[in-house]
């Protein structure tokens, strides 16, 4: 061969693999979102056998960059449904999920963090983007010095279902068994004091029985007076962690005070 000549190029057997684009959502993540939104109706032919439902064990060798999010298994045995929102949730919050609520520890020389996982993964690449909106983040309350247990409501806006999802991200699985879960879906067009109201102070509301009302307002969001939405709440105990007496709609003090009184009648009889 003559030393002028440069040699024939070889095909290199170390190529890094081009990354698949999807335009939208993979046939899994639809089969999830027409699921969660009820828009059946709006899902692919390719994704109309896919169980929605269905959960993959972290020790199967599922790419999801590849062939989407899915369902993931639980802390704590919660339902399929909620896995079905956590799935959703993922499939929103993507784009940010390095930003969000996050515990840390340090142990024997290295730094443990509870989204290591999930944040070292890889994910699917879109061909849109749609970044979350901060709705509120609030502090539920301080369990000791620097113990706070932050959650982050955002609200994201999925095409093809031109539906929003409403999302709460807590920085431990310990309260709904994943990171990040669904809470409601709304509308295009739905009101901040309307719709977008309802469904998070439905969510404080939920277990508000057995609570206090959040401590502290991290962030305000998009909410001008989430105080506010906080006094809405029949909140369980009172600052002062002082149990409250919740009545029935059909109930009141007074029918309450008039029974007392016949059962000590019958006990005196």
């Amino acid at each position: 061969m003559s030393e002028s000549r440069l040699p024939k190029t070889k095909k290199s057997s170390n190529r890094l693999k081009a990354k698949k684009v999807v335009e939208y959502f993979h046939p899994r993540e639809h089969a999830i979102l027409a699921e969660y939104l009820e828009l059946e109706n709006k899902l692919p032919k390719g994704a109309r056998k896919i169980d929605p439902f269905e959960i993959i064990p972290f020790e199967d060798d599922y790419d999801e960059a590849e062939n989407g999010i899915i369902c993931r298994p639980n802390r704590g045995g919660r339902s399929d449904y909620v896995a079905l929102s956590n799935a959703v949730a993922r499939i929103a919050l993507a784009p940010i999920r390095s930003s969000l609520p996050v515990w840390g520890s340090y142990q024997d020389g290295q730094v443990f963090h509870t989204r290591q996982k999930e944040n070292e993964s890889e994910l699917p690449i879109r061909g849109y983007r749609s970044d979350p909106v901060l709705v509120v983040s609030i502090n539920w309350a301080d369990s000791g010095p620097g113990f706070s247990w932050p959650v982050k409501y955002y609200i994201s806006w999925i095409p093809h279902y031109e539906r929003y999802v409403v999302t709460a991200s807590y920085d431990s699985p310990e309260v709904e068994g994943y990171l990040d879960i669904a809470i409601g879906d709304l509308p295009e067009g739905t009101e901040i004091e309307g719709g977008l109201k309802n469904v998070i102070t439905g969510h404080w509301g939920r277990d508000a029985m057995y609570l206090q009302g959040w401590a502290d307002c991290i962030n305000a969001g998009i909410v001008k007076d989430p105080w506010a939405w906080r006094e809405e709440i029949s909140w369980g105990y009172d600052e002062d962690g002082n149990e409250l007496c919740f009545l029935d709609d059909a109930e009141t003090e007074e029918e309450l005070d008039d029974l007392e009184i016949d059962e000590e009648e019958e006990e005196n009889e």
